[in-house]
């Protein structure tokens, strides 16, 4: 049986990177909750999904044998913290998380790396720097609740290498 492995952390701490690696480790695909909350087939920016629609993409992905499913969000993801193999709480400093949020908005708008569309402004940057900050202050506890509502607990990590210790009892023998 393949890991089912649920990251979750504030904007810029490492998620979908630890995601990618652990998708290639384990050999199981790996999907971004934002491609489920955010609808990016219109032409606006943060345009939230009906949740009825994605509700389903999630309960499709959680069916699955083996994934990563990564992300801030929490109250709507019951059913991938309940399904998880292990449930890893992405945890750098805020400094940390502030500067790959700038360093990842300057290399979409240089065209480096792609980007959902091509509507983000500095005043979408703005306020995924205060969501960010946000996430600490209000909504990390609050996470941490749904997770242990469900009776389960996370692994909290700073690191990749950190991620791949907690995760290494998941390993095949």
């Amino acid at each position: 049986m393949k890991p089912r492995i649920h990251l979750i952390g504030g904007p810029g701490s490492g998620k979908s990177y630890a995601a990618a690696r652990l998708s290639s480790r384990f050999d199981v695909p790996a999907y971004a909750l934002d491609d489920l909350f955010w609808d990016n087939t219109t032409s606006g920016y943060e345009v939230r999904r009906e949740p009825a629609a994605r509700d389903q993409q999630l309960a499709s992905l959680v069916e699955r044998d083996g994934w990563i499913i990564e992300g801030v969000y929490y109250g709507w993801v019951a059913p991938s913290f309940a399904a998880a193999d292990i449930i890893i709480a992405m945890t750098p400093s805020i400094a940390v998380r502030q500067w790959r949020v700038i360093q990842r908005f300057v290399l979409r708008k240089a065209g480096r790396v792609p980007s959902p569309n091509n509507n983000e402004s500095l005043a979408s940057l703005w306020r995924l720097l205060r969501w960010s900050q946000t996430f600490d202050e209000q909504h990390f506890g609050e996470a941490r609740r749904a997770v242990t509502t469900l009776g389960r607990t996370w692994v909290e990590c700073q690191t990749l290498e950190d991620v791949f210790a907690a995760t290494g009892c998941l390993e095949r023998h």
